[in-house]
């Protein structure tokens, strides 16, 4: 459990300093494509019920499982914003 947490923790980090650098329209399109990814899943697989969302969002103590969820999603946030980041990166210099 702790090699997770310092994943997450890790992750945590690098979301907040990439977060702060994002422009208002990267982060638009990061929610947008993790809404597409959630809607895909959705589709393709059935709803995936959160019931303990609110529970787990205001946790003071979780377990195993549940700091794994939470490292896995901060780790696909962190992906989406850095892919977000590059796109917009590279939009700024269009090819010739």
């Amino acid at each position: 459990m702790n090699e997770v947490m310092r994943e997450f923790e890790a992750y945590w980090q690098l979301a907040d300093r990439t977060i702060e650098g994002a422009t208002k329209e990267q982060l638009a399109e990061t929610a947008r494509i993790l809404a597409l990814q959630a809607a895909h899943y959705a589709r393709r697989y059935g709803e995936l019920p959160l019931p303990e969302l609110q529970k787990l969002l205001t946790a003071t103590q979780i377990d195993t499982e549940q700091l794994m969820v939470l490292r896995d999603s901060t780790e696909g946030l962190v992906g989406v914003l850095a892919t977000v980041s590059e796109i917009g990166d590279e939009s700024e210099y269009p090819m010739q």
